[in-house]
Parts: structure tokens; C-alpha cells; sequence
């Protein structure tokens, strides 16, 4: 197994002069009309002038079952010989090759199955001398002084890795190339064997290089009683509820957590929009998909309930959205999406018979009503006054409150407006006063009836559902001045038959805010969907344009979350899988008379990044179940200069790619197009012939003699690009993301 220490992939990375072979074996290009090309120069030992390679591992990934690996990772060292040898001069880089390995007894590299761990995407840079990463913390996603991302975001989106120059030393000599570069085209699990090259005269240069940054993004995905980690057929291991992918038959090729469904683990927290129940009525305004019913449903239902969703044409619920507690089950919730506009079971036609609810605040509020009174327990600080006061949103509505005193004793009162009030005639029975073991808390239970033995005592009601409070506890045993004091809302679930859950600020499709929320970190949600003609997705409404319908994709996989639901136990979870990438730089010497820079950008026409595939409908034939999606963009300068088309690697992830064309959008003439290359059939060798995997043949101009077509101008240009998915099955997570390289166009 790999040596634990960092030093041993340093020294690994020694500098093999002379022939370049490659490293992953013959690669193909396409033709521009989709057919895979061979070109001699895609084996860097026949490419023009010679090249030659180092090679760089990065540090172990370790990871259990379901787990995401997603960070910049401790930076490597670049080899001796490469930094001594270019140290004051350029290096140009121009093409490398990437694989994912753990090492055997034998000292040997073994190549680890993409079905086992799934690259989602990476991201690299390569800094020289002059320049230094640095780690900012940003003010929002949107801060200006992050980098551009390339599509697939940020790790953590208040953090940033910036690569600032250093300051020169006064008579030092002038940069005579870029300090640092950028590596990541056809990233994703494509990755092994798309061809990451330029044609001849084209290269990535960096002066003085000495150090290399790896961001992977991995999903573990290896069951580890029925899959080896040297190749073997994929078995699904278990998965969350919302994943799409069969796990069984001749189709259950990959699993369903390379598509990063969203799981239990993850509450979604919408900031634009608003929600509440009701009892009564109709719904001033009704949600209309089951997504958002779902989405909502979670900030009623309490923390740590399981939740049990239904979606169908029902006559015995309430049209829409409806939720409620199970009869039977004390930690289950119900939620149901009815389809049937026209059910008799209406709103005000809800007999509730019971309800419950808690609220976590200064003071923890559960109360249980039905028609033999209300049970109301409250928790607070053991040995000074704490109390609760209802319907109420200030002292100034002088509410009807319950004190409990530092001795467990309690009392009534009417509060009044910021002072203590009148108290009032005992209504409740104290059920129990218990203190915590550790002395911290106590807890009092308490019952009494639903009407208020006075006008001054609250009464509840079975139809109301949601309660305003206020509560407050002091700094003495004795009722006085509060030490602390806040609002909050409790809101109670029938039990039974559901209530309605309706929307109270409508927020149109796309334009929800919030973030997804996995233990103690909140990912904001960035999702945004262009109109037409520049993305198809938000006429479709895709569930990838809005927080509330969002049901997977990448910005649910995040540093190791576990992509399982959170009642399934993390299988073997004392067997961790352990690897390295491994990256393999061809490089020549820098000559200005022949190698041109070439310039990364990434154009994108889902949300930007990623969408949602719906399955074709029942019974469609197989090979017409294809999904399609359109945009159409311009092309702008780049440093104010025109630029044309010389690299194209178009991004997206298996099994669901069926192709990407881009065409000119004024004259349709068709630029490129790529059709993925998928294993077991028989194309790539042994290693990475798995059934699934995919590679995707680049487009790439250069010269005639080299067998290309010349560069495509792009600078004020329009294009149209159109991604073609399969739909046999629904897919989470999709991506449409060109990754191309432009080149500065020549006076």
C-alpha cells in the first residue's frame, strides 16, 4: 500500500527524459463530424520536436462508502530536475494525461476502476517561482476577488485558492512567461482517456515552475464484499431513496451516487419564500409541484422525524399539498402531493382531531392538543425563572404566559407591556418537573384544558396550526427582569387526515434563494437558468433552476457528506479506500517562434453547470429515449484581444452522455461534434474497459500537415450548441459544459 508520507510521492515524481510514450495508451480525436480520428501527435512520442514527461502523484484520497472527497489538497512538490533545469526559464506544457492509482507489493502503479471511485471533475494549477497560491475568505459566492471557477464551483464557496504574483526584486529579470497555469479539461469521468493535448505549435507555458495544486472531486462508490479494486463488474451497493439508477439487471452499470441525489441528511432553507398550514379555508396560494410540497414540508416537519412522502390523484386528501402526523407512528410525518384538483377532501373539509408540535428556542416548547386538553411541555434552565408567552410577538401584546421559577414552581400571568403583569388563576396541572442529570435543564410537563378557564387564559384551537410566542428566561430563582428574550413560532401537525400546506409568498420558478444544509455547513444554492434562447431549462422547468424543486446534482456532493439517507447505516465503514491521482506532464522547451498560448474559458447552457434528465415516459422505445437540450451564446475578447477556437473538450458524465454539437449560429455550419466513446465494447484496453465509462474524443485545429482544420475566429461570433442525453432513466446532475482552449488571433 501507499506510504503514508507526502515525501514518497515527491521523490516519485523524477523526471523520465527522452521518448514520451503515453501513459494511458492511444487516444482518439474527433473529426469534427462526431467519428473518432486517430492523429499521430496524440502520442506524445510522435509529437512534433519530441516531448517529454514527469510525472506527479498527489496525496492519498481516503474515503468510506458514499463519501465525497472534494478539496484542494497539500500542495506537491514538482521534481528537482524539472525545477533546477527551468528555474529563470519557460517550460511549455503541451499535453498530460491523468489516472487514479494505489500502489501493489511489487512497487507497482495499479490503475483503480472508475467504478469504484468516480471522478466527478478536478482542477489543477501548476505555479512557478514568482507566484504564490493563496487561501481568502470571501464575503459571498459572488465576491469579487474569487477567481473564475471553470463551471463546477468552488469546494467551500466562502473560501477561495487565489494564485497572486509575488513582487519582483528591483533588476530582476522581466517575466518572459505566464507564472502559472490551470489544468483541468475533460475532467470529469471521462477524464483517463480523453486526449488532453494541443496541436503542435500550441502549449500551456510556465516560467520557473515549482509546485502543483490538485483539487479532485471523488465519490467512493466501491461495494466492498462483491467488487475488487482491480477491476471487476459493478455492483451496486446501497443508495439514498432519490437515486434514479437501477441497482439491478443488465442496465445497473454505475451507481446512483455518482449523481449526488439529494438525501435526508440534507434541509433545504428557502429565504424568498414562505410557507404555512392551515385547517380552514383554501389555500391563497398552492403549491404546485410535488418537489416544492417536499422542500417545504421539511421546515415543518421537527428535526429528526422521518418523513414519509406520496405523490398521486387521491379523493381522500386535500388537493395540493397537504401534511400531517402518522396515527401509529410517533416520529413519522406525512406528506402528501394530490394531483386531483378536484378532491372532495378540501382544506375546510379537514377534521382534525389532534395536533402536535415543538419549537427549539430559548426556552424548547412541545405542545400535544386533542379534545381531552393540551399537554404542554417546556424546557429551560434549571435554576432561574424561564417562561413562555402565547400568540404573542412582544411583551406588548400582553399574552397570556406560563413562568416556571428556579424551584420548579409555576404560575399564570397576563404580561404586561414590559412589565410582569397580573397573575392569573391556576389553570394547569403539573404532570412532572424533572432536572437533567448534569443539572442543566429542567423539563416541566404540563396539562390543562383547550378553552381558557378565563378570557385572559389562551385558548387553543385544534384549527389553528401555527402559534406565535415569545419566551424569556432571567438571571434568579425568582420571577423578575429577563436575562434573555426572543420570538419564535410553534407550528403543530394534525394528527391524521394532513392539513394543507400552502404558500404565503410566492417566489417564481428559478428565482428561490437558500442553501442546502448538511450538519453544521450551509451550501448556498447558485443554480441559475438563463431564458431562452441561451438555455432551454428554465422554459422546462427543469428541477435544477429552483432550490425548491432541486433534487441532485453537485451542489449536494460536498466534502465528505455521505450520500446515503440518514436512517441507512454506512456500510463497511472500517474498510476506507485509499488512492492517489496521478498526473503525467509532456512538455518542451519554450520557443517563442513556435509555441503560441492558448487561453482556458468554459461555456455552459444548463444552470450553467448541471440540469436534470427526466425519463422518457413509459413504453418508449429505447433508442428514442433521448433527451435534448439547446442555447445559443456569443463569444467575446479575451484580455481585449480576438481569439479563436483550438481546443475543445466537452464536459459530461456517464452513462447519460450521448453527445455534444456546436454549430455557427447566424450560417449553421456545424463546428464540432462529439460522441462519447463508452467501455465494454471493447475500444480501450483491459484497464479501463469498463462497461459505462466513457471517453470523449476532443475536437482540435491546428495545421493541415497535422491533419486538422484551421483554428475557428470566435470573437464577436454567435454559436448555438445543442447536448443530447439518454433518458431510459431519469439522471440527476447532468452537466453541458464546454471546456475549450482559445488562442490569441495574430496580427
Amino acid at each position: 500500500m501507499w506510504s503514508p508520507l507526502l515525501v514518497w510521492a515527491v521523490a516519485a515524481c523524477l523526471l523520465r527524459a527522452g521518448a514520451a510514450g503515453n501513459m494511458n495508451g492511444a487516444y482518439f480525436l474527433s473529426d469534427y463530424e462526431g467519428r473518432p480520428v486517430h492523429r499521430n501527435f496524440t502520442d506524445f512520442e510522435q509529437y512534433p520536436r519530441g516531448t517529454e514527461y514527469f510525472d506527479v502523484y498527489s496525496p492519498v484520497i481516503s474515503t468510506k462508502y458514499s463519501q465525497v472527497y472534494w478539496t484542494q489538497m497539500d500542495v506537491v512538490q514538482l521534481p528537482p530536475d524539472i525545477v533546477k533545469r527551468f528555474d529563470g526559464k519557460v517550460m511549455s506544457v503541451v499535453g498530460f494525461e491523468i489516472d487514479q492509482v494505489f500502489h501493489n507489493e511489487k512497487d507497482e502503479d495499479v490503475s483503480v476502476p472508475i467504478n469504484v471511485a468516480y471522478n466527478h471533475h478536478f482542477e489543477s494549477h501548476m505555479i512557478g517561482k514568482n507566484a504564490v497560491m493563496e487561501k481568502i475568505h470571501l464575503s459571498s459566492p459572488e465576491d469579487p476577488r474569487a477567481p473564475p471557477h471553470m463551471g463546477h464551483g468552488r469546494p467551500d464557496p466562502l473560501v477561495a485558492w487565489v494564485v497572486r504574483e509575488r513582487q519582483r526584486v528591483a533588476g530582476a529579470p522581466s517575466p518572459t512567461g505566464p507564472s502559472s497555469q490551470a489544468f483541468g479539461d475533460g475532467n470529469g469521468g471521462e477524464y483517463r482517456k480523453s486526449w488532453h493535448g494541443y496541436a503542435p505549435g500550441y502549449a500551456q507555458s510556465i516560467e520557473s515552475p515549482t509546485e502543483f495544486y490538485i483539487t479532485p472531486m471523488q465519490i467512493d462508490t466501491w461495494h466492498r464484499e462483491k467488487m475488487n479494486l482491480t477491476g471487476s463488474k459493478f455492483v451496486s451497493g446501497p443508495v439514498p431513496r432519490n437515486s434514479l439508477a437501477p441497482t439491478a439487471g443488465p442496465d445497473a452499470l454505475y451507481s446512483g451516487l455518482l449523481e449526488c441525489p439529494v438525501t435526508t441528511r440534507i434541509r433545504k432553507t428557502v429565504t424568498n419564500a414562505g410557507y404555512e398550514t392551515i385547517a380552514t379555508g383554501t389555500c391563497p396560494e398552492t403549491i404546485v409541484s410535488a418537489a416544492e410540497c417536499f422542500q417545504a414540508a421539511a421546515e415543518f416537519a421537527p428535526p429528526g422525524t422521518d418523513m414519509k412522502t406520496a405523490t398521486g390523484n387521491f379523493r381522500t386528501a386535500p388537493s395540493g399539498c397537504s401534511i400531517g402526523r402518522s396515527n401509529t407512528e410517533a416520529n413519522e410525518v406525512s406528506v402528501i402531493f394530490n394531483t386531483n384538483t378536484q378532491s372532495p377532501e378540501a382544506c375546510g373539509k379537514v377534521n382534525i382531531s389532534a395536533s402536535k408540535g415543538s419549537a427549539t428556542s430559548l426556552v424548547q416548547l412541545e405542545v400535544e392538543l386533542s379534545a381531552r386538553g393540551a399537554r404542554i411541555t417546556m424546557t429551560g434552565p434549571a435554576y432561574v425563572w424561564f417562561g413562555v408567552g402565547f400568540d404573542a410577538a412582544t411583551m406588548g401584546d400582553l399574552p397570556y404566559t406560563i413562568i416556571i421559577d428556579g424551584h420548579g414552581d409555576v404560575t399564570e400571568r397576563k404580561l404586561g407591556s414590559h412589565a410582569p403583569g397580573t397573575l392569573l388563576k391556576p389553570s394547569v396541572h403539573v404532570e412532572s418537573s424533572t432536572v437533567s442529570k448534569d443539572g442543566k435543564t429542567r423539563t416541566v410537563v404540563l396539562t390543562r384544558r383547550l378553552t381558557g378557564i378565563t378570557s385572559e387564559h389562551y385558548t387553543f384551537d385544534l384549527r389553528v396550526l401555527d402559534i406565535p410566542f415569545i419566551n424569556a428566561y432571567g438571571s434568579s430563582a425568582t420571577f423578575g427582569y429577563h436575562k434573555d428574550k426572543t420570538a419564535a413560532k410553534l407550528s403543530l401537525l394534525p394528527v391524521g387526515p394532513g392539513a394543507c400546506l400552502c404558500s404565503t409568498k410566492p417566489v417564481p420558478f428559478g428565482q428561490a434563494e437558500g442553501s442546502l444544509n448538511y450538519g453544521n455547513q450551509s451550501i448556498g444554492f447558485t443554480n441559475h437558468c438563463k431564458k431562452q434562447p441561451s438555455s432551454d431549462l428554465l422554459h422546462q422547468k427543469n428541477p435544477t433552476c429552483d432550490l425548491r424543486t432541486y433534487v441532485g446534482g453537485q451542489t449536494a456532493c460536498h466534502h465528505l457528506w455521505y450520500l446515503l439517507d440518514a436512517d441507512q447505516e454506512i456500510p463497511w465503514n472500517s474498510t476506507s479506500l485509499e488512492y492517489r491521482l496521478k498526473f503525467r506532464f509532456h512538455f518542451q522547451p519554450y520557443d517563442p517562434t513556435f509555441h503560441r498560448p492558448v487561453v482556458r474559458e468554459t461555456w455552459g447552457i444548463a444552470s450553467p453547470v448541471e440540469y436534470d434528465v427526466p425519463q422518457c415516459p413509459a413504453g418508449t422505445p429505447t433508442e428514442q429515449c433521448v433527451h435534448k437540450i439547446t442555447g445559443t451564446f456569443t463569444v467575446g475578447e479575451s484580455n481585449g484581444k480576438n481569439v479563436s477556437l483550438v481546443r475543445a473538450n466537452f464536459h459530461c458524465h456517464a452513462p447519460t452522455c450521448l453527445g455534444f454539437e456546436l454549430y455557427h449560429n447566424d450560417t449553421g455550419e456545424l463546428i464540432c461534434r462529439q460522441t462519447p466513446l463508452y467501455g465494454g465494447k471493447g475500444i480501450f484496453q483491459p484497464r479501463f474497459n469498463e462497461p459505462g465509462y466513457i471517453a470523449i474524443p476532443p475536437c482540435v485545429w491546428g495545421n493541415s500537415t497535422d491533419g486538422l482544420r484551421p483554428p475557428v475566429p470566435v470573437s464577436g461570433q454567435a454559436f448555438h450548441a445543442v447536448k443530447y442525453a439518454n433518458s431510459t432513466y431519469g439522471h440527476h446532475g447532468e452537466m453541458a459544459w464546454m471546456q475549450v482552449h482559445l488562442a490569441y488571433d495574430e496580427p
